[in-house]
């Protein structure tokens, strides 16, 4: 029987990817996935702001709603480690995991999941695609080099100059055409395409921790 899979995700770029890549995936095994943006503010009249900074209060009141609609199926969530801005000094992505789900009681169908660093990291699984996504060649060596110190696309590292979407932004201004260039304003537009032309089975090689989260998502049974 076909389950419900609500994804709570950091915002627009994450949402994207959702639905362009693994919310198709995850059909086949008959898990219905919908990414839902955290919402940072509510006014008076309700209206809702969505995307932006994120901390444990506004991700446990977004999963909680989640929670509330889904209790037939399955939560989980794709926030980037990366910024969460009450992460513990010495804290992990794994106790931030733990965190976020003990502060909602940790519920059977809830999957806190946290990408490590962040999202750009995956983008990093294959350099020969990237270098000829964004027409670099550079690009080749200097991500090579960056994933091999870390030791996976997913572990290259967590500061404000050299986290991979920080990365990618210097690389691509120095390197690649002008409309071509990841920054934040176009982070919303290379970020899912990019992940599209490298494809989920490259991903999951290269990056151990989101390929365990997706596994276990298409593992999800009827309640």
């Amino acid at each position: 029987m076909s389950v419900r899979l609500g994804i709570s995700v950091e915002g627009q770029t994450e949402e994207r990817f959702v639905k362009d890549l693994l919310a198709p995936h995850l059909a086949s095994f008959e898990v219905y996935a919908t990414p839902v943006i955290v919402t940072t503010s509510r006014s008076a009249s309700g209206k809702k702001a969505k995307g932006g900074g994120i901390n444990i209060g506004r991700v446990s009141g977004e999963l909680d709603r989640l929670l509330r609609g889904y209790s037939d199926g399955f939560v989980t969530s794709i926030y980037d480690f990366y910024g969460f801005e009450d992460k513990k000094k010495g804290e992990t992505v794994e106790d931030l995991e733990a965190r976020i789900a003990s502060s909602l009681g940790a519920p059977d169908n809830l999957i806190s999941y946290v990408q490590l660093h962040e999202f750009e990291g995956l983008l990093l699984s294959d350099e020969v695609t990237v270098a000829d996504y964004f027409q670099a060649t550079e690009l080749n060596s200097l991500i090579r080099s960056a994933v091999n110190k870390a030791g996976s696309p997913e572990q290259v590292n967590d500061h404000p100059a050299t986290a991979p979407s920080k990365r990618l932004e210097a690389w691509t201004r120095a390197h690649a055409p002008a409309a071509q260039q990841y920054s934040k304003a176009t982070k919303t537009l290379h970020g899912p395409q990019l992940a599209a032309r490298l494809g989920l089975p490259v991903i999951r090689t290269a990056c151990p921790r989101f390929n365990s989260w997706l596994t276990q998502l298409e593992n999800l049974r009827v309640r």
